[in-house]
């Protein structure tokens, strides 16, 4: 986040980037509690045979839910508008650096390179501040997961720690198989596509001359490795996060399974209630969304982030 924080910076929007991401930030922690309140006041009124709070408890579950979504909708509209601008401000910075530096400064680097800063890092530092499952979407996750595992853990120590004994290998595969791995595979498949880009490029710009000297086949020759290049990287990126995928479904379910019978254990014991068993596994659910969505958004942001280096690479030019 160093980097995006030092772009920001250069462009001098930091403090708004930063006001707008606590606005944004409790969203999915109040959501989660809300839940969580809902469904154990409800399952409470059940065994209590105390039907007729129903209503009242479902109609402030609803009120609560609907200002929450109302805020949101305001802060996310504000925070489209900041981003949109933030793009612009981008494209025109870049084009203003690249037309002040000297002649052999551009041509250090291949057409590919300028477009692929013009194009991919742009688009790579927007998505890293406004994409889905990016930099606003970790801090959010971040305060849901804090959140909810105080929730579960003051519902039942017992079922947090059956939760976290299924949650930190699937935190040490994922840190093993994507985090670690997926920038140096972006960084590569940035390189590549700049490649593809410069060998296309030059068939067009260079038609005559190709055909003059007959070097039409050694051309489509090195444009079809390089493209195939790119796809090798990409698929190794696409694998991956499959296999990370895959072990988070199947640990996500044998914790479920765990959850549930050492639950099913504790109420037959009479240690705990229905409602609080009910209550322990929508705090659960919400560590788990916050984790899972930490994973991810680092994953994206580290993979973002090698755009963000490039364009702060090419203003300090």
């Amino acid at each position: 986040m160093g980097d995006c924080f030092m772009l920001l910076k250069r462009l001098r929007i930091l403090p708004k980037f930063i006001l707008l991401l606590l606005l944004r930030a409790p969203f999915d922690a109040l959501r989660t509690w809300m839940q969580v309140w809902l469904i154990k006041s409800v399952f409470l009124c059940l065994e209590m045979k105390a039907a007729d709070r129903l209503p009242v408890v479902c109609a402030g579950g609803g009120l609560f839910c609907a200002a929450l979504f109302l805020y949101n909708g305001t802060i996310w509209s504000i925070y489209a508008a900041f981003a949109a601008g933030t793009e612009a401000r981008l494209q025109k910075g870049m084009r203003d650096k690249i037309m002040s530096l000297s002649y052999k400064q551009v041509h250090g680097h291949n057409s590919g390179e300028w477009l692929t800063r013009l194009n991919s890092d742009i688009q790579a530092a927007i998505t890293m501040m406004n994409g889905p499952l990016n930099l606003p979407h970790s801090v959010a996750a971040l305060i849901n997961t804090l959140l909810s595992s105080l929730l579960l853990l003051n519902g039942s120590p017992a079922l947090s720690g059956v939760t976290w004994l299924f949650l930190l290998p699937h935190l040490l595969v994922s840190c093993r198989l994507v985090l670690k791995r997926l920038p140096g595979l972006r960084e590569e498949s940035r390189c590549a596509m700049a490649n593809v880009t410069m060998s296309v490029t030059t068939l067009i710009a260079d038609a005559e001359a190709i055909r003059l000297y007959d070097a039409g086949s050694l051309m489509l020759e090195k444009c079809e490795q390089d493209s195939h290049r790119l796809l090798k990287i990409n698929m190794k990126m696409h694998i991956r996060s499959g296999l990370s995928d895959m072990i988070c479904r199947l640990l996500g379910i044998g914790g479920y399974l765990a959850v549930l019978m050492v639950g099913l254990a504790m109420t037959h014991r009479g240690m705990m209630a229905f409602s609080d068993v009910v209550y322990c596994f929508q705090a659960r659910g919400g560590v788990l969304t916050g984790v899972s969505m930490l994973v991810t958004c680092a994953s994206n942001i580290r993979m973002n982030r090698v755009g963000v280096k490039k364009i702060n690479k090419a203003f300090s030019e």
